[in-house]
């Protein structure tokens, strides 16, 4: 059991019977069985009645068939060679050549496992004691009597696990990465939690231990009716880790005392590199996680006493058991006409029936902060998330949003507002931030279970009926979904550096992360970086009311040459309003569920022009990009599809140099096409009819290397110019600044973060 190497896949499913689902029998309980006649001193020692909190943690945990060969230590099995393509690598120029917008290719994700992934194995750790906030933003009302009121529930602890097995017989006693899925608010007959397998055992493989969370227990069509508040579902994801750790410590046992297959994950967990992706409303839920990871939410045994009490209804279809240990002061009441404030507020528990019920449904409560650690999360990526009250507050984890240009399930793309509200953290605060939109993708195919195109609008850009559509089938999709998931987990959860580059903006995608009919695609894929406090240097952004005057530097800052300007602070909530000054520009305008108009919501200025060569110049004040390597801004084109925008440079002895920006990316450009054939300073024949308005618009990042801007003192400049040549267009545009990105560093040196 030494041999055996893992990852955490969050996941878990859960059907509408009564009580606690349990596994089919694995069809190999003899090989399971054999893992464990040398650990005798386990099944001796496990106490009759453990605490759901102490000693192992009882629950059911089955193999499932065909899921991967059994570890030699169940019975055998040769290793599986695990292999995928390899991309030659760029050689980065010298000094002297002309400097590249890429200076690698991104190494794939499949080749060079050392492991072996296991089968996966299907767990039911018992059931949570959680909590739903009384307004449930999402579901637009009071979910109890009033708004301040937490409404008490339990949801099982059940999904999905994948580790890592090595591929020798040699033990080891090097712990292992966590990383956790959280699906979201789909159907409650669609094991959701399976839907990532394809990624956890490629994770597996390379040393990660894998866990996706079943969290059907709280979608709607639950007892509770859905959470929209995400808070429970942030206990879920806190509680699942809970229990690794105590199994980590203490071990896994079944009903009879017996270890069961997670045993083997005792000593073996690294609580200290945890990676955290959440889909959908999980997405939300995984925000949430980070953010009461140090202030938790705990409830205690005191709480469920008086939820049973006062209302037990809520467990009446899955945890009979605890109804029946309420005892009612009066005759009993059908549920059609109870008033619960006035008829269950005199009912008393019966101790005996309610200790066996505690027993009977493996019962522990969400901990608060007073009674756990918090965990140390190196990474949180949110897939098409939800966000229905702002999400502010992500600090201090490398944070990922991924919006999918064709979603038409989000298609107001939320996790945009999720990115801008975060995307500077306080000045201590040295975590990355990335916002990535996919070109093309819809927001069920990232999952393997929700088969059904989501696309429900008829918006005719992303209509899949086009023959020129720019849809990704769901295969396609797949492929960049986990080139960019599990890159960025290996980066920041377990320190590959070989992924930094691309992290960085400096390196193309992979070809296995691209459509299988292209090659390079890095017109696909828009990513955004905003380095933290100790990596950047803010120029310009649009928060202060003199933003229009002077820049973050104290200089000027003017434009000539547009016909219209607005001036949008960012809005503070999570509905997409932005009120700017002196008002909206035309085609700017959020247009609600559809998603159309510019849907980020950070601090911008709104531009509009008639004529070419429209301008913004800015007084740099003698700044020092020394420290730096990479200017960058975020931009997002509303009309044409395609804007170029040429940019300058000047140092204090007025030597210039000007840059074209789409050398250096795709970002001008809202649709998937390679910067040629005059793109963008003309759009392509297929994309004029949905050139305003209709595709998505977002702020997406512009960035060029300093040593693009060749022959100026990079140490003494004086101003900073970006120009529109084309006759007319409207943009937005913010966050101008000089990061870091370490172009120039080894791979060696370049820090995790």
């Amino acid at each position: 059991m030494a041999g055996m190497m893992m990852i955490f896949l969050s996941a878990c499913d859960q059907s509408d019977a009564e009580g606690p689902v349990t596994a089919a029998p694995t069809v190999e309980p003899a090989a399971v069985a054999s893992t464990f006649e040398t650990r005798n001193d386990l099944k001796e020692t496990a106490p009759a009645n453990p605490s759901p909190t102490e000693g192992p943690v009882v629950g059911t945990v089955t193999v499932v068939p065909g899921t991967g060969s059994p570890d030699p230590q169940l019975g055998g099995g040769e290793a599986i060679p695990l292999t995928g393509p390899t991309d030659t690598q760029i050689v980065m120029p010298a000094a002297e050549e002309k400097v590249v917008r890429f200076t690698e290719i991104a190494p794939e994700t499949a080749g060079g496992a050392e492991f072996e992934a296991s089968p996966v194995l299907e767990y039911d750790l018992g059931n949570l004691v959680a909590s739903t906030a009384g307004w449930d933003a999402a579901f637009g009302g009071y979910k109890t009597a009033t708004p301040s009121d937490d409404e008490v529930f339990i949801t099982p602890v059940m999904g999905q696990i994948r580790y890592p097995m090595l591929l020798n017989s040699t033990a080891t006693a090097e712990r292992f990465p966590l990383i956790v899925f959280l699906h979201g608010n789909h159907w409650n007959d669609t094991p959701s939690y399976k839907g990532y397998d394809y990624m956890a055992e490629e994770l597996a493989a390379h040393g990660y231990v894998v866990v996706s969370i079943d969290t059907n227990g709280l979608n709607s069509g639950s007892s509770i009716g859905g959470d929209g508040s995400s808070q429970s579902r942030a206990q879920l994801v806190l509680g699942t880790i809970d229990r690794l750790r105590q199994i980590d410590a203490s071990g896994q046992i079944d009903a009879q005392g017996t270890p069961g297959p997670l045993d083997l994950l005792k000593n073996k967990l690294d609580f200290d590199r945890i990676g955290l992706m959440g889909h959908s409303r999980g997405g939300q839920g995984v925000s949430y996680a980070v953010k009461f990871n140090q202030t938790r939410l705990g409830l205690t045994e005191k709480d469920l006493r008086i939820q049973l009490t006062t209302d037990a209804y809520v467990f009446e279809k899955h945890y009979k058991s605890l109804v029946n240990a309420v005892i009612p002061a009066t005759a009993a009441i059908p549920a059609t006409q109870r008033i619960p404030a006035v008829d269950a507020a005199p009912a008393k528990i019966d101790e005996k029936k309610f200790a066996a019920a505690i027993k009977e449904y493996n019962l522990f409560y969400a901990a608060g902060r007073e009674s756990i650690k918090p965990y140390d999360f190196k990474a949180a990526f949110l897939l098409a998330p939800s966000d229905y009250d702002g999400n502010f507050g992500v600090n201090n984890v490398p944070l990922a949003v991924l919006l999918p240009s064709c979603d038409g399930d989000l298609a107001n793309l939320q996790g945009a507002v999720t990115y801008d509200h975060n995307r500077f953290g306080p000045a201590s605060d040295v975590a990355p931030r990335y916002q990535i939109m996919v070109k093309g993708a819809n927001h069920n195919y990232f999952n393997t279970e929700w088969t059904d195109d989501d696309f429900v609008y008829s918006e005719q850009y992303c209509g899949a009926e086009r023959q020129d559509s720019i849809r990704l089938n769901a295969s396609d999709q797949r492929r960049s979904g986990n080139f960019l998931i599990s890159s960025f987990m290996r980066y920041h959860v377990g320190g590959e550096q070989k992924f930094a580059t691309y992290w960085n903006a400096a390196a193309r995608l992979p070809n296995t992360a691209c459509p299988s009919t292209d090659g390079p695609c890095d017109e696909w894929v828009a990513l955004s970086v905003q380095k933290g406090a100790d990596k950047r240097k803010l120029i310009q952004r649009f928060e202060r009311s003199d933003s229009m005057e002077r820049n973050e530097l104290g200089g000027s800052f003017s434009l000539s040459g547009f016909d219209a300007s607005a001036f949008c602070p960012m809005g503070l909530g999570g509905d997409g309003i932005t009120t700017c000054v002196p008002a909206r520009l035309k085609g700017f305008e959020y247009t609600g569920w559809k998603g159309l108009g510019l849907l980020s919501i950070a601090d911008n200025l709104e531009l509009a022009w008639t004529k070419p060569d429209a301008t913004i110049v800015t007084d740099l004040k003698g700044l020092s990009a020394k420290s730096y390597d990479t200017l960058t801004f975020r931009i997002a084109v509303v009309k044409t599809t395609g804007q170029e925008v040429d940019v300058t440079l000047t140092d204090k002895s007025g030597k210039t140099a000007t840059v074209a920006a789409s050398t250096f990316s795709d970002a001008l450009y809202n649709a998937p096409r390679k910067m040629e054939n005059g793109l963008p300073m003309t759009d392509d024949p297929r994309d004029a009819p949905f050139a305003f308005v209709e595709m998505k618009s977002l702020l997406n990042m512009v960035a060029i290397p300093l040593k693009a801007f060749g022959g100026i003192d990079l140490a003494n400049l004086k101003e900073l110019k970006l120009s529109f040549p084309r006759e007319s267009g409207k943009v937005a545009v913010t966050d101008i600044e000089l990061q870091n990105f370490s172009r120039e560093a080894p791979l060696s040196t370049v820090a995790r973060k």
